[in-house]
């Protein structure tokens, strides 16, 4: 056989024991790109259920802000908090004052937005400035008091000696507790009182009540 003959196979089975590196890239890159499209695809169906559900949570999530918010009880959690701090364990003192800061904050949320949109910035300062002394400090500060009056007055031979010794820590709770039933309201009402024809005349808010419940309204 010829010598080019033989050079001529040689190369012709040289270049079919090479691998196919180019093919072999190609094959790769589909896959990568059919993987990626894949991904996309879920988070672009994954977005089309979310927007379709967002105007149902959103609905949601108001009605229950405007629960906690009207539901005014919920705002003097802290004053039975203080009341029962000596028997309570941390967790759930410090919850109670967590669920008053949560009411107050859904009051003034709900206020906010059935505010005119020219007086949603004055309706949210004054209801700030009405919750923290009227629903957190005045009412605690009182009832504080009124707790350490009974540990006094358990300290006395002459008082303590007509209560059971194990009813004696209990005794201050108690009186405390009690003391939130004339305390809330009285202070609710003396801030109203002061703050409105103050406060709310100022930043052009009125007011009218009905059965307790309050409205802000421009004049």
């Amino acid at each position: 056989m010829p010598e080019s003959t033989k050079s001529k196979n040689q190369l012709q089975e040289t270049e079919k024991a090479k691998p196919p590196a180019a093919e072999i890239s190609i094959v790769d890159d589909d896959d990568d790109d059919t993987l990626f499209s894949q991904i996309g695809a879920q988070f672009r169906a994954l977005a089309v259920v979310a927007r379709a559900k967002l105007p149902a949570l959103k609905l949601a999530t108001k009605q229950a802000v405007r629960t906690v918010g009207q539901n005014r009880s919920l705002a003097f959690a802290s004053e039975g908090a203080v009341a029962g701090q000596a028997i309570m364990p941390k967790w759930m003192y410090y919850g109670a004052w967590g669920l008053s800061g949560l009411a107050i904050t859904g009051d003034i949320t709900t206020r906010v937005w059935d505010a005119p949109k020219d007086k949603e910035w004055q309706t949210a300062g004054y209801w700030t400035a009405f919750h923290i002394p009227a629903s957190l400090v005045v009412p605690a500060v009182i009832i504080h008091k009124v707790v350490h009056a009974a540990e006094d007055a358990m300290k006395k031979e002459s008082l303590a000696s007509k209560v059971p010794v194990r009813a004696r820590p209990f005794v201050p709770v108690a009186a405390a507790l009690l003391s939130i039933i004339p305390v809330v309201p009285t202070v609710d009402y003396s801030f109203e009182c002061i703050m409105e024809p103050t406060l709310g005349k100022y930043l052009g808010l009125e007011f009218h009540h009905h059965h307790g419940e309050e409205k802000s309204k421009t004049e």
